[in-house]
């Protein structure tokens, strides 16, 4: 008996973690998510009242489309701005490689409350200097972060086209977000994507320039390719995250932009539950936002990965 115990005593510490800060806390919110519920004393069954409520609510679509922008946005920069810079850091011999190194990456580890604040006064219409660099140039100041007229939309403004509300754009403000989104997830690509060309053995490139491939094509046939899984996992993980973006947007725009076109899901959840205390309606919504990410996880691994080249 008590040979069948220990092995379960030495678990018992984590599991009784997981199970208090995970588990329990999962199961209450998906109970809460079938209430209607203010704090109040007493909680209101609805069944899945909550979810049919988000998914006819034209809201939440919204808050989707605006996050679908940041995922577009962020996404594909940050993977080849990463690319690029792992590149050209991957000289051991360059002088002050370290310190360059380091620099790339301080974003990562900067908190992103004070890079928000940082990229508002950056951003700021009377005091940012992004908009005295404009101005010294001859042009106009810019309403960065209170313009919610989309980027594609405004580049179709001389045509006199008005595009569907899916194809303006992200607005202005969000469009800054997205900068600050860039500049934080560059220096971890660009990490990962150096750890990964320090594992390529430089055989493959010597026995590929005795062949007479250039630079470009061992860029091509030879890098890229066994970069793959680092791509891969890059893709997942920002991906994820990217749909989980707060921060900024409740540093930068803490009413959810002009028209709410900064409302990315996490922020119009955080709303529902502490602004208009719809603690039942704002569980549901983490629910279906659960859904959403290991659909398009899913999705990834059932698309991508047999394009990956592990050897």
């Amino acid at each position: 008996m008590r040979r069948r115990i220990t092995p379960y005593l030495f678990i018992l510490p984590a599991g009784a973690v997981i199970f208090f800060f995970l588990l329990y806390p999962l199961v209450y919110s998906f109970f809460i998510s079938l209430h209607e519920w203010d704090l109040s004393p007493g909680m209101t069954f609805v069944g899945l009242g909550n979810y049919a409520k988000i998914l006819s609510s034209p809201e939440f679509w919204d808050s989707m489309l605006y996050t679908a922008y940041y995922i577009v946005g962020v996404l594909p920069f940050s993977l080849v701005l990463g690319f690029l810079f792992a590149s050209l850091l991957n000289d051991a011999t360059l002088k002050g490689i370290g310190f360059f190194r380091t620099v790339y990456f301080l974003p990562v580890v900067t908190s992103p409350i004070a890079a928000g604040m940082g990229f508002s006064f950056l951003f700021s219409t009377e005091l940012g200097y992004v908009n005295h660099l404009i101005r010294s140039m001859g042009g106009e100041y810019v309403n960065w972060l209170t313009n919610p007229e989309g980027i594609v939309q405004i580049l179709f403004n001389w045509t006199g086209i008005q595009l569907p509300k899916i194809l303006q754009g992200p607005s202005v403000a969000l469009f800054v977000i997205i900068l600050m989104g860039i500049w934080q997830n560059v220096g971890y690509a660009m990490v990962v994507y150096l750890a990964g060309m320090q594992g390529i053995p430089e055989t493959y490139y010597e026995a590929a320039s005795l062949s007479g491939a250039t630079r470009f094509q061992c860029l091509r046939k030879i890098t890229i390719p066994l970069l793959s899984p680092t791509t891969f996992f890059l893709l997942i993980m920002f991906s994820i995250n990217s749909f989980q973006v707060f921060g900024p947007v409740m540093v930068m725009t803490p009413e959810g932009g002009p028209l709410n076109t900064t409302s990315v899901v996490v922020f119009r959840l955080y709303r529902e539950a502490f602004a208009y205390y719809r603690f039942g309606y704002a569980a549901a919504m983490a629910f279906v936002l659960f859904i959403f990410v290991i659909s398009m996880t899913a999705f990834q691994v059932k698309t991508l990965e047999r394009r990956v080249h592990y050897e």
